[in-house]
């Protein structure tokens, strides 16, 4: 068997890389026109079953393709490791970058002889059209690991004013052939674990929010309707960015949005495309519940002076990475861990509804969840 190594992990759960010093950098059927690919870097086997992978029978799964265009979008994946093979990182750093771009293949074998093979790279005014493989590179007598494995590879693609889309026609080692985007987000938002809203009608829509407390003034309310988006926030270019979803870990379903008083709540916020993204600090958010005025934050405060205020820093998020929040659904619990807590309270206590979590330090909008909650 051909030696792995670990390079790197593509985000939480998502696809990881093997790179191996002495593998081979082409499959026997390697590529036929090489005008257009520079070079190939086998990066080996994983084991692990990556995010794009989940839900699908490995039979039918196909692949993931990512698109470097720059030196800086590699950080997260070669330079940010404790352990990078040094022939990646020498691969990396002879791509020039001005003419060259350098893709991600990834496809999946039933076993651990498969490579990924690049078989044709061509470049039109359109698109760069990559056609791969994940192909047995075995030998009469040799001893496969008898595991699913999803073989992968860095392709360095050279040109004259490359076109922006990239278009890979990828064969999984089943024979099953699709074409993938590399334009796609990396991680699927749809393979997330949990809901975006929950089905059918809220149980109630309580009154406007009314607080007796003396000196109570209203949380202020930072997300725009206009602005908000559900579950998956995309930029101007409509490429997948965040995702953000609800989930109840000690339900029956995690897509279950529907809360008693006490059970816990979990949110997460995950960078889903294939590069580093930047958020605000982490308690940017609104939590609210749907009254007869509208959507209505449910926290408030009577400390003096009556402000929440919140620090302007930027956090970068690599791939598969983000925020968790989790909070036990009391009035309590909903604060706590913020870093105002002591100053907060939730006025008037909570009512059964539907509520809204909804996070505004993402770029390009805003974007929330909804559940509902029963007494």
């Amino acid at each position: 068997m051909r030696r792995r190594c670990y390079l790197a992990g593509l985000g939480v759960g998502v696809a990881t890389l093997a790179g191996c010093a002495g593998a081979p950098t082409d499959p026997d059927n390697a590529a036929d026109d090489r005008s257009a690919m520079d070079d190939v870097l086998q990066l080996g086997d994983s084991f692990s079953d990556p995010q794009w992978a989940t839900g699908a029978m490995p039979t039918d799964a196909v692949g993931v393709v990512a698109r470097f265009e720059h030196r800086g979008e590699l950080h997260w994946l070669v330079d940010d490791r404790e352990e990078t093979p040094e022939e990646v990182t020498e691969f990396v750093d002879a791509t020039d970058f001005d003419s060259a771009v350098i893709l991600y293949v990834q496809s999946v074998g039933p076993n651990g002889c498969y490579a990924l093979a690049v078989e044709d790279v061509t470049i039109d005014d359109d698109a760069i059209s990559v056609t791969a493989s994940a192909v047995d590179t075995s030998e009469e007598g040799m001893f496969c690991t008898e595991a699913i494995t999803y073989p992968s590879a860095f392709v360095r693609v050279t040109g004259d004013e490359l076109p922006g889309t990239t278009r890979v026609t990828l064969t999984n080692g089943w024979g099953t052939t699709a074409e993938v985007d590399a334009d796609a987000p990396l991680i699927e938002p749809d393979s997330l674990a949990g809901g975006v809203q929950p089905d059918g009608e809220p149980p109630a829509t309580p009154a406007a929010l009314d607080c007796d407390t003396d000196g109570f003034e209203r949380h202020p309310t930072y997300v725009d309707d206009d602005a908000i988006e559900y579950g998956t926030l995309t930029n101007d270019d409509g490429a997948s960015t965040f995702a953000l979803r609800a989930r109840n870990p000690g339900g029956d379903a995690v897509d279950d949005l529907t809360f008693e008083r006490g059970d816990e709540i979990e949110f997460r916020l995950v960078n889903v495309s294939s590069t580093y993204l930047t958020t605000g600090y982490e308690h940017k958010y609104n939590l609210q519940v749907q009254t007869e005025a509208g959507w209505e934050e449910i926290r408030g405060t009577t400390a003096e002076p009556n402000r929440v205020p919140y620090t302007d820093e930027g956090i970068s998020q690599p791939p598969g990475e983000g925020f968790t929040w989790s909070f036990e659904l009391t009035e309590d619990g909903l604060l706590a861990g913020h870093p105002h807590e002591d100053d907060l309270t939730i006025c008037p206590e909570l009512q059964p509804g539907r509520y809204r979590f909804a996070y505004w330090g993402v770029p390009d909008g805003h974007l929330a969840v909804q559940f509902d909650y029963t007494d």
